[in-house]
């Protein structure tokens, strides 16, 4: 199914992002329509950035960046403690906030669609803390913002 963003200021966009993010009840109650594209992958929101937060997670992205004109995004990691983080954008399509977890660049079990580390089969379960050097080579910022402009157009 195509997804599209539609335009908006720069700082319309943030100041969406920020009342999110800032909400006492983030991340365990967001729009139906959020949980439902964050809902494709399962992983834990134990640790997650933060609105304005500039460290680090796994080598991801992280925090606003413009991706072409007029299609601002909005990159956030997020884990359990037990888990390898993922990545997704916070973006604005149809005039309001969504959400979407690109496969390419990003490192998550696309077979179980779930972060490492959160497998329900035993044979499946992998070592994160053994395997962190293996999973990080999957991680992109390129390939990650390649996907996410070939599969999110401007309506």
């Amino acid at each position: 199914m195509p997804r599209f963003y539609t335009e908006i200021s720069k700082e319309d966009f943030l100041t969406n992002v920020k009342t999110l993010m800032d909400n006492d009840e983030f991340p365990y109650e967001m729009p139906k329509v959020i949980e439902r594209d964050l809902g494709k992958v399962n992983f834990d929101w134990e640790n997650y950035t933060e609105f304005g937060y500039r460290g680090h997670f796994a080598n991801y992205p992280m925090g606003y960046k413009e991706l072409k004109l007029g299609f601002h995004a909005y990159f956030v990691n997020a884990g359990g403690d037990w888990e390898f983080p993922i990545c997704f954008i916070f973006y604005w399509g149809d005039n309001k906030l969504r959400a979407y977890i690109p496969e390419d660049g990003n490192a998550w079990n696309k077979k179980e669609k779930c972060a490492y580390g959160s497998e329900n089969t035993y044979q499946e379960t992998t070592d994160t803390d053994g395997d962190y050097e293996r999973i990080e080579k999957e991680i992109s910022e390129e390939r990650m913002i390649e996907e996410i402009l070939n599969h999110i157009t401007k309506k």
